[in-house]
């Protein structure tokens, strides 16, 4: 039986294949283009709220967490630096070779690169804490500070939005996406007459609600650096667990199949936590909600063998 590891590897050989890329590519560009014109039209009304809610918090929290967003887009920025400077070299010299194979290339390098340049931040949290917090953002006057932490939140809200009409859309048309799958895995398969309890257009709209409902209840978890992280990956693992499971399941389980893989669920949180984690990466971050639904794609029919 093909492991977990397997599984990733197939995954992003699908995702990357190009009749699914178009569909990715069609999918995440114009919501991409259609949130960026509503965040230019809302911008300045989100960010007297965002504002007003920085002035209630106090101002080292603020700084703390100032530095903690400043880090986050340094990092950002190292990766797509260091990601354009090794392909600047790699590919004069290795092109022909890695032609084909250009797109697992970009994934596995923005993977590898990312968990890199994390682990240089988080080793040197201290440090950089220390240089940001204790003195860059001491030079400027609270207001500034407050408004730089109001802009950056007003970011992550509409990123966040982004998201999750990313994962509505998908869970709507999952059908049409993973019939391309299916016909390049699974040829054979036909999808399941048996109607399995529960709609799945119901559930989606459910998590995307309760998503929304533990983000408010949460929001000033998000203020404290690194537990908001945390927070973050639950809420997105919270909205793709269930609406990829039995979503996929709809389509291809028997009943009882169903309720014998509903068991797996430590399983079904860890591909979806590993999913999560995709969101915080430039450029892999419009892939997660796919690659996502792969993975229990592939993970469910190995299941079903």
């Amino acid at each position: 039986m093909e492991g977990y590891g397997g599984i990733f590897l197939r995954s992003i050989r699908d995702l990357l294949r190009w009749v699914v890329l178009r569909e990715v590519l069609m999918t995440g560009i114009p919501l991409m283009l259609i949130w960026i014109v509503l965040a230019s039209m809302g911008w300045e009304k989100m960010l007297g709220i965002t504002s007003e809610i920085i002035g209630w918090i106090p101002f080292s929290i603020v700084r703390a967490d100032g530095a903690m967003f400043i880090l986050f887009f340094v990092w950002a920025i190292a990766v797509l630096v260091s990601f354009s400077f090794i392909t600047a070299i790699i590919a004069p010299i290795f092109f022909k070779r890695i032609k084909k194979s250009y797109y697992y290339y970009s994934f596995i390098s923005l993977l590898f690169l990312s968990a890199a340049w994390a682990w240089v931040f988080v080793a040197n949290w201290h440090i950089f804490k220390t240089a940001i917090s204790d003195r860059l953002l001491l030079w400027l006057p609270f207001q500034t500070v407050a408004e730089g932490s109001a802009w950056l939140l007003n970011f992550y809200l509409f990123y966040s939005l982004y998201i999750l009409s990313l994962y509505l859309v998908l869970s709507i048309y999952r059908k049409n996406f993973l019939y391309k799958i299916k016909e390049i895995e699974y040829p054979d398969l036909e999808w399941s007459d048996e109607k399995i309890e529960g709609k799945h257009s119901f559930i989606a709209i459910r998590d995307a609600f309760i998503y929304i409902v533990m983000s408010i209840l949460l929001f000033p978890l998000l203020f404290v650096p690194f537990v908001n992280i945390l927070i973050q990956l639950f809420l997105w693992a919270w909205l793709y667990r269930d609406a990829n499971f039995i979503g996929t399941c709809k389509l291809i389980c028997t009943e009882r199949e169903f309720y014998d893989l509903k068991e797996h669920r430590f399983t079904i949180w860890s591909i979806a936590f590993f999913a999560s984690i995709l969101n915080f990466i430039p450029i892999l971050n419009m892939f997660t909600p796919f690659f996502a639904q792969i993975m229990a794609f592939h993970w469910i029919m190995q299941e079903r063998k």
